[in-house]
């Protein structure tokens, strides 16, 4: 069982210095031995295990002892809504740039925001060469948006996705893909704090940040990340958020055969 990381281009974010570092290290392959747990809810579900973490985020998938597959799925979405009744609305605060990204607008104390939790999930049915079953992805990020809109910080993600087959037990591999987009009007948008190895774009109209990890022989996969921002370039620029979503997508290989899912929670739209 092993994991690699998805690699990509970062066009505006490449000269972009940040203050305070919000990348994950390279993933190495193998799984940290005694490192177990899930971080959905910030709480253990026994039958995970960390494949990678920092200060920012986790990887994870099943340990090999587990057998009830969708039971440990079930405590790990549960763990999740549990966080959520708790957390309320996590606040991040904007991270400044040495460039002026992220920066001025005003203090907008006490103003009304556009807040929210994106929650989504997607199963699919499925016939692998050797059987048939069902392929799951879900996930949940908070979004903060300020009362001007001119940036969205997404909070908190964690995403999972499982194959809930019998036969084969495990996929030869899964290729476990967290996609955070924002539309906008005005400059464009720089990605602050994604995953290393994200692919990373941004256009007059669209701003997106894609993390894909690489589980092998194993039937889950879990992501769990802190803060992943979306600033206009500096303090004069007019930028202003009219669409923003969060997706998860799954895509499962047996033998020479793919089989995909993807769910996908929206705001502003």
């Amino acid at each position: 069982m092993g994991i690699t990381a998805g690699h990509g281009p970062s066009r505006r974010t490449v000269a972009l210095t940040v203050t305070a570092a919000l990348t994950l290290g390279g993933f190495a392959l193998g799984v940290t031995r005694g490192a177990t747990g899930s971080t959905a809810a910030a709480a253990t579900v026994p039958g995970t295990v960390v494949v990678e973490e920092n200060a920012h985020g986790k990887v994870l998938t099943a340990d090999s002892s587990v057998r009830d597959k969708r039971a440990l799925v079930d405590a790990v979405h549960e763990q999740r809504r549990e966080k959520e009744r708790q957390t309320g609305t996590p606040t991040p605060t904007p991270t400044p740039t040495a460039t002026g990204g992220g920066g001025g607008h005003g203090d907008q104390t006490g103003f009304p925001v556009r807040d929210q939790w994106l929650d989504s999930a997607k199963t699919r049915k499925a016939a692998v060469p050797g059987g048939q079953g069902t392929l799951s992805a879900a996930g949940a990020s908070y979004v903060k948006v300020p009362f001007m809109e001119y940036y969205a910080i997404f909070t908190d993600t964690s995403s999972d996705v499982s194959w809930l087959g019998e036969r084969p037990f495990d996929a030869d591999s899964i290729e476990h893909t967290d996609t955070w987009d924002v539309g906008s009007v005005g400059a464009p948008f720089w990605v602050v704090g994604a995953p290393q190895g994200a692919t990373v774009r941004s256009t007059g109209s669209n701003a997106q940040a894609s993390w894909t990890t690489t589980v092998k022989d194993n039937w889950y996969s879990e992501h769990a990340y802190d803060q992943v921002a979306f600033y206009p370039p500096n303090q004069d620029d007019y930028s202003n958020v009219f669409r923003i979503s969060h997706s998860v997508t799954g895509t499962f290989q047996f033998g020479s055969s793919f089989y995909t899912v993807t769910t996908r929670a929206r705001a502003y739209s």
